[in-house]
C-alpha cells in the first residue's frame, strides 16, 4: 500500500510539481562562465512525451556554468519533437538534432558528432533525471585528479521511491580516486553509459562509437573505456536517477524476447573476448576476467532463466548454445562464487536438457 502511494497518485504528483518549481528557479539562477571546462550532455529522444519535459528540466537546471545540451530527435512520432521545440525556445544552450529513426546507439552517436569545442561528454536518457548539481560534481572530480573517466552512483526511482540499484549500489560505498579494474573489477558490472563523465579528448582518441541496431548498446563500449583509461574515479553520491518503468516499456525488462537474449549475449561475448586479449597482453590480471564471468552467471544469465519456462525451444537453444560456449572450461570455483536464486538453473541449462531446466523452475 505504501509503495503504491509512493509510486503513483497524489504524493508523486505533488512532489514533482515542487521539483519543477525548483528546477525552474535553478535554471533561471544559473550564470555563464566560458572560462571553466565545457560539458556536452547528449539526450537521445524517441517517443517519450510522458517523461521528456522533466528530463529536460532536470538537465537545464544544472548549476554548472558552461554546458550544452544536444537532444537528438530520433524520428519520434509522438509529441516529443514539439516538447523539444518548446524548451529550445527558452533554453539557449539546447541544440536539437533531427534524424530518421535509427535506434538508441545511432542517436547517441549523432549527438556526439554534433558536439563542438567541448571538454567533457555525458549522456542522459530522455525518461531519466539528473540530480541537482550533478554536472558540477562530475567536473570538479575530474579536474581535481585529472581522470578522463568519472563514474557516479545511479539511483533508481519509481514515483518518489528512490533506491539503490541492487546490481551496482554496493560498488559506491565511498569515493575512490585514481583506481583501475585490477583494483576494482566489479565496475565491469556498471556498464551503462549514462552515469559517467568522459573526457571528450579521450573519447575521440579511442574513436568510441555506439553499435547501431542492437540493444544493450553501451555495455561493450563502456567496458572498453574502463580498459582504455589509465585510471578512473568513483563518486559515492548519486550522479544519475534511472527511472524504473513498467514491464514491457523498458528494453532491460523485455527478457522473454529472443532479440533481448541475443543482444545481451553478444555484448557479453564481446566483453569477454576484450578482457581475455587484455589479460594476454598483461594489461589486466586474470581475476578481472573471472570477476566478469561470475557476474555473468550471477546476474546477466539469470535475467533470462524465468523466461525459459515461458518461451519456446529456439529461445532455450540460443541460451544453452551461447552460454555453454562462453562458460566452457570455467573453473568450479567460479560457479561456487556465483550467487542468485537461479544459479542452479543456469548450470542445468549449460550442462543439461530443457526438461531438467523446466523441472527446476517448476520446483
Amino acid at each position: 500500500m505504501i509503495r503504491q502511494a509512493l509510486g503513483s497518485g497524489l504524493l508523486p504528483k505533488t512532489y514533482y510539481l515542487v521539483m519543477r518549481l525548483i528546477w525552474w528557479l535553478s535554471f533561471k539562477a544559473r550564470g555563464e562562465n566560458t572560462a571553466v571546462p565545457k560539458v556536452t550532455l547528449v539526450i537521445p529522444v524517441y517517443n517519450v512525451e510522458q517523461y521528456l519535459a522533466d528530463a529536460l528540466r532536470s538537465a537545464r537546471a544544472q548549476n554548472y556554468q558552461n554546458f550544452e545540451i544536444i537532444a537528438v530527435n530520433d524520428g519520434a512520432t509522438d509529441r516529443s519533437a514539439e516538447i523539444l521545440q518548446r524548451f529550445a525556445a527558452t533554453t539557449g544552450n539546447l541544440k536539437i538534432v533531427t534524424q530518421h529513426n535509427q535506434g538508441l546507439g545511432a542517436a547517441r552517436n549523432a549527438g556526439v558528432a554534433a558536439a563542438t569545442d567541448t571538454d567533457y561528454l555525458m549522456f542522459l536518457d530522455s525518461d531519466d533525471l539528473l540530480p541537482l548539481g550533478a554536472i558540477k560534481r562530475f567536473v570538479d572530480q575530474a579536474q581535481s585528479t585529472g581522470s578522463k573517466l568519472v563514474v557516479a552512483k545511479a539511483v533508481c526511482f519509481y514515483g518518489i521511491r528512490y533506491f539503490d540499484r541492487t546490481s551496482t549500489g554496493r560498488f559506491f560505498a565511498k569515493d575512490i580516486a585514481q583506481t583501475d579494474l585490477n583494483q576494482h573489477p566489479e565496475f565491469l558490472g556498471d556498464a551503462t553509459s549514462w552515469n559517467k563523465l568522459y573526457s571528450f579528448e579521450f573519447w575521440r582518441e579511442h574513436k568510441f562509437e555506439f553499435p547501431v541496431g542492437v540493444w544493450f548498446e553501451d555495455m561493450t563500449l563502456v567496458c572498453t573505456a574502463y580498459l582504455a583509461v589509465e585510471k578512473f574515479d568513483v563518486l559515492k553520491n548519486a550522479g544519475y536517477f534511472w527511472r524504473v518503468r513498467a514491464e514491457g516499456e523498458s528494453i532491460s525488462k523485455r527478457t522473454k524476447e529472443l532479440k533481448s537474449l541475443q543482444d545481451r549475449l553478444l555484448s557479453i561475448e564481446q566483453i569477454n573476448k576484450i578482457l581475455l586479449r587484455a589479460c594476454d597482453k598483461g594489461l589486466i590480471e586474470r581475476h578481472v576476467v573471472d570477476s566478469h564471468l561470475i557476474r555473468v552467471i550471477s546476474m546477466d544469465l539469470q535475467l533470462y532463466t524465468a523466461a525459459l519456462a515461458e518461451t519456446d525451444e529456439e529461445f532455450f537453444n540460443e541460451f544453452k548454445t551461447r552460454a555453454s560456449r562462453l562458460l566452457k572450461g570455467v573453473d568450479e570455483s567460479l560457479w561456487s562464487a556465483a550467487t542468485g536464486k537461479h544459479r542452479a538453473v543456469v548450470w542445468a541449462a549449460v550442462n543439461g536438457s530443457r526438461d531438467q531446466v523446466l523441472k527446476l523452475l517448476a520446483a
